[in-house]
């Protein structure tokens, strides 16, 4: 029991301690910023979080190669937006593709916004950024949140693994479902052989957030206040959901939920944390919470009612940059 007290501990008191303490979170956000808006939402909340004096964002990874090439120039308007344009940005060259046509966002963000990034493959490598960022920083200083393909995770574990042991306090990972999923969920598929690498090899606690918490709540109709100016709101306006767009009525929000985690903590009032056992993936992306024997790994389930958790995020999403 004191194994398991201790690796609670950890996840308990990392950010919140920092937090309280008048340290922002010094925080890596590793996005899929491609297909799903929610990523944007996400970023719109990350620098919400900054704004508030909580976050230290040191950079933003994109995970996903997606056809318009525009992934990075779509991260830098939002973060433009709030007022910060040079947060370092990097690209996973040969990263998961998605199927079909490109970002129904991605292009539009990068044509009517201010932003200054080069097309994607022309942007640094992620595992560069990872490499740089980290080495800036103290020990057991940053904080990771991913919210897409483990890819650039299984690059940086593989070919930095002491620096990760070194410099990550602790990873937070948007994927899986928990304790297990009948199919698998999307940004495991993405690459498999990525997820199995991070959960058997990373060095550092996890934080695992399913897919069902985001399901069960809905963001993005809050933006129908937001200027007109606002990269986030035209994010929702252009990504389509069902046989509407994602501002009319909102949409699950999985990666908002992640990037607060991130940084505050799962909060005793808005989460209970499943602490004994470990994720495991299998080669098709297939989840499961086993307890043959104990990790740093944990699992969050939202405590209470949804609702309470969908208002705290709508809030930072609406939330007006304090640039502006």
């Amino acid at each position: 029991m004191k194994a398991f007290s201790k690796i609670l501990s950890l996840f308990l008191s990392a950010t919140v301690l920092s937090a309280s303490a008048g340290d922002p979170v010094k925080i890596i956000f590793d996005t899929d910023m491609a297909n799903d808006c929610d990523d944007a939402g996400a970023l719109a909340v990350l620098n919400e979080l900054a704004d508030l004096g909580e976050a230290e964002i040191l950079a933003v990874v994109t995970n996903r190669k997606d056809p318009s090439n525009a992934s990075a120039a779509a991260v830098d308007a939002i973060n433009t937006w709030y007022g910060r344009g040079d947060i370092p940005i990097g690209t996973d060259k040969d990263g998961a593709k998605i199927k079909g046509g490109p970002s129904s966002y991605c292009p539009n963000l990068r044509d009517e916004f201010p932003n200054d990034a080069k097309p994607d493959d022309a942007m640094p490598d992620a595992l560069d950024v990872y490499r740089d960022a980290l080495k800036s920083q103290d020990d057991g200083s940053v904080v990771i949140c991913s919210v897409g393909a483990l890819s650039n995770l299984e690059d940086l574990v593989r070919a930095e693994p002491e620096l990760v042991k070194a410099k990550v306090k602790q990873l937070l990972v948007m994927g899986g479902g928990f304790p297990r999923t009948k199919r698998p969920e999307t940004n495991i598929k993405l690459d498999p052989a990525a997820s199995v690498t991070v959960a058997n090899e990373w060095p550092t606690p996890i934080l695992w957030q399913g897919y069902e918490i985001g399901a069960t709540m809905n963001n993005g109709a809050e933006l129908q206040e937001a200027p007109k100016e606002n990269p986030v709101r035209r994010a929702y306006e252009l990504r389509p959901f069902h046989e509407y767009r994602a501002i009319d009525y909102g949409k699950p929000n999985h990666d908002l939920a992640t990037v607060l985690l991130a940084v505050r903590g799962p909060d005793k009032d808005l989460w209970s944390v499943e602490e004994r056992g470990r994720a495991v993936f299998d080669s098709d992306g297939n989840c499961e919470w086993k307890q043959d024997w104990n990790k740093n790994h944990v699992y969050v389930r939202i405590k209470g009612h949804p609702r309470k958790l969908e208002k705290v995020l709508g809030d930072l999403l609406i939330a007006q940059p304090k640039a502006k």
